[in-house]
């Protein structure tokens, strides 16, 4: 049924000159009435359409968020916006003792940080010390080889580079730990025991401990009570912003796993080794002292 049959269904039929049988009008302008009240009815029902549509909507996100409380919502925020920063680290480590890596290699893993877009990683430096190969894998999924291109032992810290082609990275967004204060939220975010994108929640415990490790005395690092595991190693420590505080990189534990004394290096100090770590310009400074010394005796044995 058209515009013509809607606006004169009483039977009236259509005569020349302008009038039907029931003298309702049968001009054009007539017909053209009827159509713009159709179409202001067509909009009406759109409009109330989508405004039902915009109602439910506005109530069920309104029912989700009365389901969580703040805090719930703040870490739920801060790990959607983090973890595709943090990256899993596998290793494949040779036994020192055998040359030429003759006995199978022992395998370890731990956690990374996203620093920069073209590929840098900030990671512990005794996970990856004596790796002979190492595979990041991306929150997305993507598995690469990344190779060390500097190193800070004393700190605990190392430097990677990946090639991520064309698809982008997410790096982190550096905080402030010189003003952190004892009692603040505090989000690790790693890969212990291999389960990568795990997120653990505590606070900070408190400021410039100094610990002990294996391989040296770590200082000014931040002490924590969310869960550090081995594999937490390299992964980040962030704030109620989303912002990096430090880098996991050892705990406190008679068992072995994570009792709720865990320690990080603040991302101060992540801030300030990390250009010399980048560039390495004492390594090239060594080299070049050393072949000055090595021409000066060979001039000096060559003239003897």
């Amino acid at each position: 049924m058209d515009c013509r049959d809607d606006c004169f269904s009483t039977g009236t039929t259509l005569r020349p000159g302008g009038q039907g049988k029931a003298g309702k009008p049968s001009s054009p302008d007539g017909l053209k009435d009827c159509e713009i009240m159709k179409f202001s009815a067509n909009k009406s029902v759109r409009f109330l359409f989508f405004a039902a549509v915009f109602f439910f909507d506005s109530l069920h996100a309104f029912v989700l968020a009365s389901a969580y409380t703040r805090g719930e919502l703040n870490t739920m925020s801060v790990y959607e916006r983090v973890s595709p920063s943090v990256v899993n680290i596998t290793t494949q480590t040779c036994d020192p003792e055998s040359y030429f890596c003759v006995v199978p290699p022992s395998t370890g893993s731990g956690s990374g940080i996203i620093i920069g877009a073209d590929g840098t990683i900030v990671t512990s430096y005794h996970l990856i010390s004596r790796a002979r190969d190492i595979e990041v894998t991306l929150a997305d999924g993507r598995r690469l080889p990344g190779k060390v291109i500097g190193s800070a032992p004393d700190d605990d810290l190392a430097v990677l580079r990946i090639e991520p082609g064309a698809q982008p990275l997410t790096e982190i967004v550096l905080g402030d730990s010189r003003s952190l204060k004892v009692g603040e939220k505090a989000l690790a975010i790693g890969n212990p025991f291999g389960l990568g994108q795990t997120l653990t929640v505590g606070v900070v415990s408190m400021v410039d401990r100094s610990i002990k490790t294996d391989a040296a005395v770590l200082r000014n690092v931040i002490q924590v009570s969310a869960s550090i595991n081995p594999g937490n190693s390299g992964g980040a420590l962030v704030n109620s912003s989303g912002e990096l505080i430090g880098m996991n990189t050892a705990i406190l534990s008679p068992t072995g796993g994570s009792v709720g004394i865990g320690f990080a290096v603040p991302v101060h100090r992540i801030r300030e080794m990390t250009p010399g770590m980048l560039y390495n310009y004492e390594k090239w400074l060594s080299w070049a002292v050393l072949a000055v010394l090595l021409f000066l005796v060979a001039r000096r044995l060559a003239n003897a």
